[in-house]
This record gives structure tokens, sequence and C-alpha cells, in this order.
């Protein structure tokens, strides 16, 4: 078994004098599941992700369910998107997706997720919906969610930003 870095430690370390480290792995908490061997969102699950510090960061900015490239400020034909959360929660998942494609990641490099809701009882719909993208067994990042006011445009009920970690040489 390959040494794991601490992702606290990387932090609080950075990336100075961690060359030598290479060769670490990603990891993540498996996520917790009920009595009937499914996915719970009640459940708690891992709140730190241990990250490869051989690597490179990818920051992306908050996406909601509309289009990724839009005019700025909005212009009303454009703010089109679901009323529903779990079309809405679809649509700024395959923004996110299309940003990792492009830059040849998948779901298992986003290391740290940030959730910012209108109500936050919308959470386990989210969060099914979520599961689809990350896989129910496979990966789930460090997350942290929100409850907020507004968002960019008025029909906008969930934004998330994401940090992926992109292993040296990808």
């Amino acid at each position: 078994m390959r040494d794991l870095l601490n992702r606290r430690d990387f932090l609080v370390t950075g990336s100075a004098g961690m060359a030598a480290l290479s060769g670490l792995q990603l990891f993540s908490f498996p996520l917790s599941v009920n009595a009937q061997g499914n996915r719970s969102s009640a459940l708690p699950r891992g709140t730190y992700v241990r990250a490869d510090a051989g690597m490179d960061l990818l920051f992306l900015a908050g996406a909601t369910a509309l289009d990724l490239y839009h005019l700025h400020p909005h212009v009303a034909h454009e703010v089109i998107m679901p009323e529903d959360i779990v079309g809405q929660t679809h649509m700024v998942m395959r923004n996110l997706k299309e940003v990792l494609d492009d830059q040849g990641l998948t779901w298992q490099n986003v290391v740290k997720l940030n959730r910012y809701q209108k109500d936050l009882s919308e959470s386990a719909a989210i969060e099914e919906v979520m599961a689809e993208y990350f896989g129910y067994w496979d990966w789930w990042p460090a997350m942290t969610t929100m409850q907020i006011r507004n968002l960019s445009s008025e029909p906008a009920r969930l934004e998330i930003d994401i940090v992926a970690a992109i292993p040296r040489g990808t």
C-alpha cells in the first residue's frame, strides 16, 4: 500500500518541499449506508479528504443551472432553468462535468465541494442526484453546505463550486 498524505498536513505545509512525497494517492471515506445497504444522507460521512501531494489543483467557481457560458450581467432570455431542484441539480452537475471532461478529469478528482442552497430541506433530493454522478460506492468529496438567501439569478436554487486534484502529468 502506498503512503497517504493527510490533506490537513498538505494544506498546512503547502507545496514547498512536497515534491519528494510524489506517488501518494487520493482517498475518501466510504459512504455511509443505512440498514438496507443504501447510501444515506442522514448518516455522517468523513469531513476531510486526503490529497496526493504530486498534483495540481483546479478551482472551479460556482455553477448554477444556467448554461455554463452566459452573458454578464444576466439577460432575461438566458435565465432559463428547471423549476424543480432535481432538474436544477442535474444541470449544475452537467456544467461541472463539462469542465472536468475538458480537463481530462473525473468525479473522483473532486476533493472539495461547496454547496449553496436557498432551502436546506432540499438537501436529500440534491444528494440523491449528486450520488448519480459521484457513484453510490465509489467516491464522495469533502463537502460544505450553506443556506443562502439569494443566488446570482432569481430562479436559481442551487450553486456548487469545486476543487479538483489533477495528478501531475495529466
